[in-house]
């Protein structure tokens, strides 16, 4: 248990540090480079140029970095120099194969029109709420924030989104919540304890009410692969098709769309998607 403490304090360390020098150190030489030394980002983000957006799109791949990818893998390397760590490593599932692998990336994708669905239905919610006028209007101005990254009109900033959004922010995010967090949280609960547990912690580090329902769900699915597999690069891999698609379909539906959650013509894929999800646990679960 004292072991298990040990590595919740060195992972918080290391975020710390990690923070201090690539977000810290690094964010201060990309705002240098783009013409905005000695601003922070509550400066930068009044500026409408390009080069705003970007230095907002270089700070969100440098937040990821340090804050989820550098310092889980910081954890990871720590792990790695002890033959049985107190924090022992997820059990593999004997007989997972590429064709449980496969299934378990489809899952995600046949939520993803449920999820949407739901989003639309609680950010309508939210909005006649008086309780929640406040965070929806802040979460409403962060999206802004968001859609000047994701649309951003030269293919080199797309492609450093794509960088950002998907690879990196799902690398950082699976390295830290599963790879790190859930197998600390397994170390002390039960299987579907530390599942629920780290969902959670998911969803809430993310501090996106908007997204709140999205990202309760995609959090356990996500858990669940990693319980079920015993393998951090399925749900990694998973995360990462997920992350691609909705990118995606963001870029095709334009401006506006980030936070719009509307299914559109295409609701009738909702229940078409929660019956293929039951059917892709099913089949995983009776594995």
């Amino acid at each position: 248990m004292n072991s298990i403490k040990s590595d919740s304090l060195f992972l918080a360390f290391a975020v710390v540090l990690s923070m201090l020098f690539v977000s810290g150190l690094g964010g201060a030489s990309v705002m240098q480079i783009l013409g905005y030394g000695g601003m922070n980002l509550s400066e930068v983000i009044l500026h409408e140029e390009l080069n705003a957006a970007r230095a907002l799109l270089a700070q969100q791949g440098l937040g990821s970095l340090a804050i989820f990818l550098v310092p889980a893998l910081a954890l990871q390397q720590r792990w790695s120099r002890v033959e049985e760590p107190a924090t022992p490593a997820l059990p593999r599932h004997a007989a997972w194969s590429w064709r449980e692998t496969l299934l378990a990336w489809t899952l995600l994708p046949a939520l993803l029109p449920a999820l949407e669905w739901a989003s639309g239905w609680w950010l309508q919610f939210l909005q006649g709420q008086e309780w929640a006028a406040s965070a929806v209007a802040q979460a409403e101005t962060q999206s802004g924030w968001v859609e000047r990254m994701l649309f951003l009109p030269h293919w080199g900033d797309k492609l450093l989104g794509v960088a950002v959004f998907v690879v990196i922010a799902a690398v950082g995010e699976e390295l830290f919540f599963r790879g790190a967090l859930q197998r600390m949280l397994r170390a002390r609960l039960a299987p579907w304890g530390s599942v629920l547990a780290s969902a959670a912690l998911f969803a809430g580090f993310h501090f996106d009410l908007i997204h709140a329902s999205f990202l309760v769900v995609a959090g356990l699915a996500l858990a669940w692969i990693y319980e079920r597999s015993g393998r951090l690069w399925v749900p990694l891999g998973a995360h990462v098709l997920h992350n691609g698609i909705t990118y995606v379909q963001t870029q095709i539906e334009g401006p506006g769309s980030y936070a719009a959650h509307v299914v559109a013509n295409w609701t009738w894929l909702v229940p078409v998607g929660i019956l293929a999800a039951a059917a892709i646990v099913g089949a995983l679960a009776r594995k």
